[in-house]
């Protein structure tokens, strides 16, 4: 068994405002090399079910095998993106299309090139609340963790596509995600917007019920269901390592099959629970069934979910909750941005 090769980010974000306006001038697109020769892809993200196949990659020796060595550099969510931005990885995890989005208006030129999770975004209604759908969540107390979030900004797009329904119309009550459930439970709101495991903690706690869940819908509407997090980087960073780039593409998705291969029972192995680090050993089994059920790592993406990707983006701009989707295209497959 290998090493696992993880570290904590020594990013701070005193004065990252005026370090962002030269990062791009002064990164270097040539990775490093480890002690046998091999480069160095980093890849950062939060110690969750998307960025768990770099510790497979690591544990199984899959970037060996495709001749790189991976490194997973831990972020705290409050500085990821601007981390990700100033360098300090080379692919990041925990990006979607519509960070990308915000970043390339921003001036930055990345793009998002592979789905890494499923979204598992859902809302929750407490028995006894009278909501058997979304349209009874009209009037109703809703706990989110945040209006910019990709949970509630994914449930605003869905809420108004399937029932044209705008959140606004809810009574908003807002706390951290794992506090979500407790507040269910203590019947302060009446349904709550969360994502997995959370969720389905919640349905154990209180025994209520999903009334409402992203991907389900939008499979079922459309074919395509937007990504929760995906692999994302500079578009020169990619253009300048191209070999490397679907080298590693390759990696990930042997790794993400193992997982899937395994009905994600992989969640409750070491050194896998360990990383994913959840509060007991329930949870982990409780993720790895709704993983299973779901497809989390869907193993997916071509040029259709690219156009059906930027479709939902033109959705959100719709909605105020993106100022335009850029010129520098915010998703592509890893094939259009360094050719087959």
């Amino acid at each position: 068994m290998s090493i696992i090769r993880r570290r904590r980010s020594s990013f701070v974000a005193v004065g990252a405002a005026v370090a962002l306006l030269g990062a791009s001038a002064c990164s270097s697109n040539a990775p490093a090399v480890g002690e046998d020769g091999e480069p160095i892809v980093r890849f950062s993200g939060l110690p969750d079910p998307a960025p768990l196949p770099v510790i497979v990659m690591q544990e199984e020796g899959l970037d060996e095998k495709y001749g790189f060595e991976a490194d997973f550099v831990e972020i705290d969510p409050d500085v990821s993106t601007t981390s990700f931005l100033m360098g300090e990885s080379d692919i990041a995890v925990d990006q979607d299309a519509v960070s990308s989005s915000i970043a390339n208006n921003q001036g930055h030129d990345v793009v998002s090139f592979y789905p890494a999770l499923a979204n598992t975004a859902s809302i929750v209604a407490a028995p006894g609340s009278g909501i058997t759908g979304p349209e009874d969540l009209v009037g109703k107390r809703v706990g989110h963790f945040g209006m910019d979030s990709g949970t509630t900004q994914a449930l605003s797009v869905s809420l108004k596509r399937a029932h044209d329904i705008d959140v606004s119309d809810f009574e908003l009550v807002q706390s951290a995600p794992a506090s979500l459930p407790q507040l269910l439970a203590s019947g302060e709101v009446d349904a709550i917007f969360d994502y997995e495991p959370y969720s389905a903690n919640a349905i154990k706690l209180t025994g209520g019920e999903y009334v409402f869940q992203v991907t389900p819908y939008w499979e079922k509407a459309t074919g395509w269901s937007p990504a929760l997090a995906m692999l994302t980087a500079r578009r020169d960073w990619l253009a300048d390592n191209p070999d490397l780039s679907r080298d590693v593409l390759k990696a990930w998705k042997e790794a993400e099959a193992l997982v899937a291969d395994s009905d994600y029972t992989m969640f409750l192995e070491e050194p896998y629970a360990s990383f994913l680090d959840r509060d007991s050993k329930e949870e982990l089994r409780t993720l790895a069934d709704y993983c299973d059920r779901l497809e989390c790592y869907t193993a997916s993406w071509d040029t259709s979910d690219v156009k059906k990707q930027n479709a939902y983006l033109d959705r959100m701009v719709d909605q105020g909750m993106l100022e335009a989707v850029p010129k520098n295209e915010p998703t592509a497959t890893l094939e259009q941005v360094v050719g087959p």
